[in-house]
């Protein structure tokens, strides 16, 4: 099946930190790769290698089988995405995405709610999701709502305005995020 024309769920984190940066990379095809972002990648690579080996990750309080960076995907969202871990067990799984700070921009649960509903069109009882920050070392539990679910679905249908109209959305409100921002040379209107 071709998922060419899919959002990956990165895109949707990206839109919540920033309505810009999708634009950016769906519309001009700009994929800026920054010393920050490769910084989080290989972050996250040291962490799942050192996770594999721990005994007290979430696989010791959740009994179950680890798989790491399992793809997912939901054809009538029209999303794809991989989630970090994912621990399975007898009566469903628990979904784990890895971060690189403790800081929650505002997109935790829009995000583990894409996963979920991802995992949950493949007919898989999701139990929990979990969000583990990698400077603390700690599991943090993520519950999604029904309005987190409302909110996936307004995204996306922003994120497909902005690819058919070509059109820059305005910049995020919090111009603190515009200094880490991969993007922030080329919004000259923003300082």
């Amino acid at each position: 099946m071709n998922t060419d024309d899919y959002l990956r769920i990165n895109e949707i984190k990206n839109y919540l930190y920033c309505p810009r940066i999708p634009f950016y990379l769906l519309c001009m095809g700009m994929d800026r790769d920054t010393a920050l972002a490769r910084i989080g990648v290989e972050q996250e690579a040291i962490a799942k290698k050192r996770m594999k080996r721990r005994q007290h990750a979430l696989h010791a309080v959740h009994d179950g089988t680890r798989h790491f960076d399992v793809p997912v995907l939901h054809h009538d969202l029209r999303l794809i995405g991989r989630v970090d871990e994912v621990v399975e067990t007898e009566a469903g799984v628990y979904l784990v995405d890895y971060k690189d700070t403790d800081q929650n921009h505002g997109y935790w649960r829009v995000q583990m709610t894409a996963y979920r509903l991802c995992m949950e069109a493949a007919r898989v009882t999701v139990l929990g999701c979990y969000i583990y920050t990698i400077p603390e070392q700690a599991y943090k539990p993520v519950k999604s709502t029904p309005k987190d679910e409302a909110k996936l679905v307004e995204i996306i249908g922003a994120l497909h305005e902005i690819i058919a109209s070509e059109f820059c959305p305005p910049p995020t409100p919090h111009i603190r995020k515009c200094h880490t921002c991969q993007y922030v040379r080329f919004c000259n209107d923003v300082h």
